[in-house]
């Protein structure tokens, strides 16, 4: 089943499998530490996003029980991957990452770090997603180079 969840002029569209990932990083457990990726899918000219992929963690991302940094080579890999293999149908959407509260909210470095990847990288689109795991809810926003829109 897939969620459809609207953010201002957008529709994003959630499958099972992607919320199955989250839940398979959640941090349930006070040794678990934060785990995160990219999101990969496409969108339509009628502002519907469908997120189809989130990348696994990588055993080169650094991370720990209150923060995530994924490693930028093997995402760049990843999206160059699946953007030649869809025949561009696959791009890169944004970032995920787990938080270890019931219902997440983005920290100031969760903001700073989706506005620097907006600001410093080639996206295909006009926006970038975030996207947080919790415990029992998930947050996603979508920042379109001036505002959050959660």
């Amino acid at each position: 089943m897939t969620q459809i969840i609207e953010r201002g002029k957008y529709k994003v569209h959630v499958p099972e499998n992607v919320i199955s990932i989250l839940n398979m990083y959640k941090q349930d457990k006070n040794h678990k530490k934060e785990a995160g990726g990219i999101i990969l899918g496409s969108v339509s000219n009628d502002y519907n996003i469908y997120i189809s992929k989130l990348s696994l963690p990588s055993v080169f991302d650094k991370n720990n029980r209150y923060s995530f940094e994924r490693d930028k080579k093997v995402a760049q890999i990843l999206i160059n991957y699946e953007f030649h293999n869809s025949k561009g149908r696959t791009i890169y959407l944004g970032e995920w990452h787990t938080h270890p509260e019931k219902y997440p909210i983005p920290s100031k470095v969760d903001i700073d770090m989706i506005q620097e990847q907006y600001k410093e990288n080639h996206i295909n689109d006009e926006f970038l997603i975030l996207f947080i795991g919790g415990l029992e809810g998930f947050y996603l926003s979508i920042y379109d180079g001036h505002t959050l829109m959660s």
